[in-house]
């Protein structure tokens, strides 16, 4: 769901949560074969450590050139479209988000009455950290009013509120609303108006008022901080540890981080010591191709997954490599997505492919699943019947005989009808994405199997 006008698979798949959390990890995954006190060592680790609390910050620095609206939902009026430019988004909910500051006070996050309509309400700090979740998974979807209070604030809370506790003073709140089909979007966006953040003071008004703005979602664009920034990379995180001191945890990395002068508020790009600038400075290429190099992905019969996608995840590189291509990826209890290859083959669209789910094993999940097909650069690409995944939800679908579900992918209309068919495109490569939405244990535990799909 983010703007960017070329995206690999093996990125897409880290984006996506197929392949993130602040902790004093001693960097045991990352570590090259140069002393730990090594400037050009430390260098690296601070980056690959430091990445996602100055890609947060960068966000905000966009958002407030395009002077957003702060504790403030917006949200997509329709589902993701081809016209809509967006890299990998889904086709099952509505999205939206809001900027958080908690500074002055907290904010009351008030939800409606789903009536178990699948909603996710995700709260990230300012180290790209998923701290929590409001929604069908995490509590339930009656109505409910949370106060998402900053690290410092120990006041008292009207009875009934719910606490969450933020690590940080500012955030993002992203959310996610199910459309069950065409028939359904009006409900579904009623629903998404409902959203709402207001300051506790205004208590019990917590109510959404006016419209609901668009989401912009340009504004998390998937950033090379290491061109953008070079060694000036180091002064912003700096300004970031002074803004969001880190955890206790993390105070062993931070003092070997300040023996290159990177600090709450120093500027270590201007330190007169010509070898710790040297250091700082050819750090950053080799620091972020480890980081795009990254891959902690698990492959299953032709599908790739991560399992490892956590709230709180304590290996820096981890954490690093799923932000790099933008927030909010799902921890993996919230939802699982699997890329798909053909006998280990990139998919084509000059092949034709058969995913055949046997009777009874469609993927155990207990929200919803979709198969999602995109171009070579993960944009949906505009086909004949305006068809860009096919899930639990799609009308018509025609199960065999003996219960199976086969689910054809290919350019042309096959002969048996279009009503199982997934249009790909013409030629070319393309990339096929399987979301499951609060999965089941058997879906982590390796009983379950996706099949795999055969190239006919």
């Amino acid at each position: 769901m983010f703007e960017k006008k070329g995206v690999s698979r093996r990125k897409f798949m880290a984006l996506a949560g197929a392949t993130a959390g602040v902790s004093a990890l001693p960097f045991a995954s990352s570590t090259r074969a140069a002393s730990p006190d090594d400037p050009s060592t430390i260098a690296e680790d601070a980056y690959i450590w430091g990445f996602p609390l100055v890609l947060v910050q960068r966000y905000w620095e966009i958002g407030r050139e395009k002077q957003i609206s702060i504790n403030r939902f917006t949200g997509k009026q329709h589902l993701s479209r081809p016209s809509d430019k967006i890299v990998g988004p889904n086709i099952d909910t509505l999205y939206g988000y809001s900027w958080l500051d908690l500074t002055k006070e907290p904010q009351l996050l008030y939800v409606p009455d789903t009536n178990d309509r699948y909603y996710s309400i995700q709260l990230l700090d300012e180290y790209a950290n998923t701290f929590a979740y409001v929604g069908r998974r995490a509590t339930g979807t009656k109505e409910g009013v949370f106060a998402i209070i900053a690290p410092n604030w120990n006041g008292k809370l009207p009875e009934g509120v719910q606490r969450i506790y933020s690590p940080t003073n500012l955030g993002i709140a992203f959310t996610r609303t199910l459309v069950q089909g065409d028939s359904d979007l009006s409900a579904a966006q009623a629903i998404q108006r409902q959203y709402a953040l207001s300051p506790l003071s205004s208590y019990p008004n917590v109510h959404a008022s006016g419209d609901l703005a668009d989401a912009d979602l340009s504004l998390f664009p998937i950033l090379q901080l290491d061109k953008q920034l070079g060694v000036e990379f180091f002064d912003v995180l700096s300004t970031g540890l002074a803004a969001a001191p880190p955890p206790n945890e993390d105070g062993p990395s931070v003092d070997r981080f300040a023996k290159l002068g990177i600090a709450p508020g120093a500027k270590p790009s201007r330190t007169q010591d010509p070898a710790i600038v040297s250091a700082l400075r050819d750090s950053v290429p080799v620091a972020a191709d480890r980081i795009r190099k990254a891959d902690f992905s698990t492959n299953v019969n032709g599908w790739s997954t991560n399992y490892k996608v956590t709230n709180f995840i304590k290996d820096p590189l981890l954490r690093a490599a799923v932000n790099q291509y933008g927030p909010a990826t799902h921890i993996a209890q919230e939802a699982l997505y699997f890329g798909a290859k053909s006998n280990g083959q990139s998919l084509s669209g000059e092949n034709k492919y058969v995913l055949k789910f046997p009777a009874g094993q469609l993927p155990p999940v207990d929200a919803f699943w979709s198969l999602t097909i995109y171009g070579q650069n993960f944009f949906l690409v505009e086909n004949r019947i305006n068809r860009y995944s096919i899930g639990d939800r799609t009308a018509g679908l025609v199960y065999g005989s003996d219960g199976s579900l086969e689910i054809q992918v290919q350019a042309e209309p096959p002969a048996s009808g279009i009503s199982n068919w997934l249009p790909s495109p013409p030629s070319g490569a393309f990339q096929l994405i399987l979301r499951t939405y609060q999965p089941r244990p058997a879906l982590f535990n390796g009983n379950y199997k996706i099949p795999a799909l055969q190239k006919v």
